[in-house]
């Protein structure tokens, strides 16, 4: 199998639609013809920060001289960032292969009856990263949850310690319509005796039903923040200089990726690394420093400094929006113009809210995805304000950087990987 081979593959797979099941796919993780036994699985789940989390995570343990496998979704520009190793893209080569491995098992298996249906889309990538990770031998795999996390495929594996970093309105018509709901099915990834991190606030009801079920299963139970574990930040030119006093120690870190939500993310890294500690994993303060410092992740709050510069950030939910509009107050930008997009099963008219103090253009369009609202019911969000209307990606950036003003691209990841591609093509 080629790797355009394997694209066709994927695409045919994709059309087959996806549907919320863990039978399936366990049966295919446990008739798997390679052991993983030798991997350290950390699964992180939550509404917003489990990507930039993953990514902090991965940074300091490679900074702790360990090879580390990170599976994410969805991918920003291209399908090979889902799977990485030290954050380098597997190859085209090795995906084809990992894919083509996963189809002639699924292919045996349902043949031999043992499973009923093939695996989703999401699964085939999922599955892809498992034989990677295992030929490579890393010692860790950061595994984020794609939707969820009771159903999710990466809850077929056992992690060494589970992650849930925050719970807030996403993803509605599948989680639930309430708080409660949703944590609900964010703590499914909790596994009996395994220890949990998690980032809400404590006085919230998702804090208290995660910690319910956590002890229900008799698993150790760490908030990332509360009366014991505490975070202090000052902004400086172009980082943040942070102090995390957790109850072992006292960390002192930068943060040089954008708005200060990445602070908490940085904060929850720390308190996973501590969890590997307590069961014999010796990692450097030094090296939780440094991966700390060096990590980044593309089109969270990126800013491009072409023309009169630009932002690009994958904000694609109420809090995330409100995470970029923090950001955006405290660098007092407030005559941007914005170029925004959104898929239609999302709160926009409360995004926009939140965006409206900051810009003083507007462009409409629409992402490139099947589920994307129609830049003219998007247009009338928008109202008083004028707006104009450009589906064309490559247009709205040109009449955007055309009023010689900061441009922000926001609204949803898929938007973002497409500006992205444009922004770094140079147009």
């Amino acid at each position: 199998m080629t790797f355009k081979e394997a694209l066709n593959y994927l695409e045919f797979v994709r059309e087959r639609g996806t549907k919320l099941s863990l039978e399936n796919i366990q049966i295919i993780v446990d008739n798997l013809p390679i052991s993983l036994n030798n991997i350290k699985f950390i699964q992180v789940a939550g509404t917003n920060g489990k990507g930039s989390t993953s990514h902090y995570l991965t940074s300091i343990l490679k900074e702790s001289g360990f090879i580390v496998g990170m599976f994410t979704s969805p991918h920003l520009q291209n399908l090979r960032e889902r799977i990485t190793i030290n954050k380098e893209w597997i190859t085209e080569s090795d995906f084809a292969n990992s894919l083509n491995k996963v189809k002639n098992i699924c292919e045996k298996l349902l043949k031999n009856k043992i499973i009923e249906e093939s695996p989703t889309y999401f699964e085939h990538m999922f599955l892809s990263s498992l034989f990677y990770f295992y030929k490579k031998k890393v010692s860790f795999a950061i595994m984020e949850v794609g939707l969820g996390g009771r159903l999710d495929a990466t809850s077929t594996l056992l992690p060494m310690v589970s992650v849930i970093t925050n719970i807030s309105y996403d993803h509605t018509k599948t989680l639930g319509r309430k708080l409660g709901l949703i944590a609900t099915e964010k703590a499914g990834i909790i596994k009996r005796g395994v220890p949990v991190v998690c980032s809400c606030n404590t006085r919230t009801v998702a804090n208290r039903i995660i910690k319910k079920i956590a002890s229900e299963k008799f698993s150790p139970f760490y908030n990332t923040f509360d009366n014991n574990n505490k975070i202090t930040f000052k902004e400086e030119s172009d980082f943040y200089s942070a102090s995390y006093l957790s109850v072992k120690r006292k960390y002192d870190f930068r943060v040089f990726m954008n708005g200060n939500h990445q602070v908490g993310n940085a904060a929850t890294a720390i308190k996973v690394i501590e969890v590997l500690e307590n069961k014999g994993i010796n990692i450097p303060i030094k090296s939780i420093v440094s991966g700390i410092e060096k990590n980044s992740v593309p089109g969270r709050i990126e800013v491009f400094h072409s023309n009169k510069g630009i932002i690009i950030d994958g904000g694609h939910n109420e809090e995330s929006i409100k995470a970029l509009s923090q950001y955006l107050k405290e660098k007092r930008k407030n005559d941007l113009t914005l170029i925004f997009g959104v898929l239609r099963d999302k709160k926009y008219k409360k995004m926009i809210k939140y965006l409206i103090p900051h810009i003083e253009n507007v462009i409409v369009t629409e992402p490139v995805s099947p589920r994307a609202l129609s830049a003219e019911v998007l247009e009338k969000a928008f109202l008083p304000i004028k707006t104009i209307i450009h589906k064309n990606l490559r247009s709205a950036l040109e009449e955007a950087l055309s009023f010689n003003k900061e441009v922000l691209i926001t609204g949803s990841l898929y938007l973002a990987g497409e500006m992205r591609n444009l922004v770094t093509g140079g147009l």
